[in-house]
């Protein structure tokens, strides 16, 4: 039976703990390429959180490998909070795929931001007009491991396909697929990301590029078997000579964290997003659509204890003092974090 979505913050507040005190440090938000949308939804949060002079803990944003990349760092306690898929977080904490006899434990959700359609990338000169055209081509399927190339794993299984349908597979990271298809190494590439896009942006300018709907049976199939899966349509305008919308299908894109996270730390930021609501939204093209109501819809995984007494009307009480986050250092500026090689990333202004 299923619960009507107003009771659930309250159910899940009286079955969850509520955590310690707010502490000073910094939290970390692990995010993806920074040519993604990730990166700056993260440096969307962590500004309006470092606006308050008054408040001891700052926030920095990681630049990542993504949604696997982000779950790992997350169960190692090296980043407080994440964006993960929706697809690659069913099967972590269900114990399923990459994460079998292995799930992800005590993780939650403070709230959704948008559906990331996986999209399909061409050459402006190809004959590709829908996913059937690709047997036979050179396609960018994903890097091992990645957000991208779990999603393009379910479209090929749901289609009947394996690497042997392309004449050539590439398995390069985001940041390379489009030096590939611009220069004739391949003649296709799949991304999952939101947009606007800066990746599809610069394959637009640089090769003329354009985007293919991914639609049919087998993709309506697909979207019956697994709830993380959406259809989604990509409005118009938002590049060159792309003026209809088209459809796709993908995952939603989550802030999740580990349940020992303060939850006045949570609400704080529950707050600052949603009573900022508009503000947030013109930080970042992609969240010109976003909607609250459906930010905070009922998720797969429970809300973190300060999201849900953040639903509830009911700010969290304190209790004791929590080591879980990092000791802050000495400026009260913005703090500036590492991407997972190590590399200084930008600082947030």
């Amino acid at each position: 039976m299923k619960l009507p979505t107003f009771l659930l913050p309250l159910l899940l507040s009286t079955l969850l703990p509520v955590q310690a005190d707010e502490q000073p440090g910094v939290i970390t938000i692990g995010t993806g390429s920074v040519t993604g949308v990730y990166y700056p939804a993260g440096g969307a949060i962590c500004r309006l959180l470092n606006r308050d002079e008054n408040s001891a803990t700052r926030c920095a944003v990681e630049s990542t490998g993504g949604s696997r990349d982000n779950l790992s760092l997350l169960a190692k306690g090296e980043i407080e909070l994440a964006f993960v898929q929706s697809d690659l977080l069913w099967e972590a904490v269900r114990g399923q795929g990459a994460y079998a006899g292995k799930p992800l434990r005590d993780m939650t959700t403070l709230f959704s931001l948008y559906v990331e359609p996986l999209n399909l990338v061409v050459r402006g000169d190809s004959d590709i007009q829908q996913v059937e055209d690709l047997k036979g081509k050179r396609v960018g399927i994903g890097n091992p491991g990645s957000g991208d190339r779990a999603t393009v794993d379910a479209l090929l299984a749901a289609l009947g396909w394996d690497a042997h349908t392309f004449a050539a597979v590439d398995e390069s990271k985001a940041a390379e697929r489009v030096e590939a298809l611009c220069s004739g190494k391949t003649d296709a590439f799949f991304m999952v990301a939101a947009h606007p896009n800066q990746t599809v942006t610069e394959a637009v300018t640089e090769c003329n590029a354009k985007l293919v709907p991914l639609e049919g049976d087998a993709i309506n199939t697909l979207l019956a078997n697994f709830p993380y899966y959406s259809k989604v349509q990509i409005p118009g305008g938002l590049y060159r000579m792309q003026d209809q919308a088209l459809t796709s299908f993908g995952t939603t894109a989550l802030l999740v964290a580990r349940q020992q996270l303060p939850a006045t730390l949570v609400y704080r930021i529950d707050e600052e997003v949603f009573n900022q609501f508009e503000a947030f939204k013109r930080l970042h093209p992609a969240f010109a659509h976003l909607r609250r109501e459906q930010m905070l819809a009922n998720a797969f995984l429970p809300f973190h204890p300060g999201s849900a007494a953040f639903l509830a009307g009911t700010p969290p009480k304190t209790t004791r003092p929590s080591q879980a986050v990092s000791a802050a250092p000495a400026s009260s500026a913005a703090v500036p974090s590492h991407n997972s090689s190590g590399a200084a990333s930008s600082q947030i202004r």
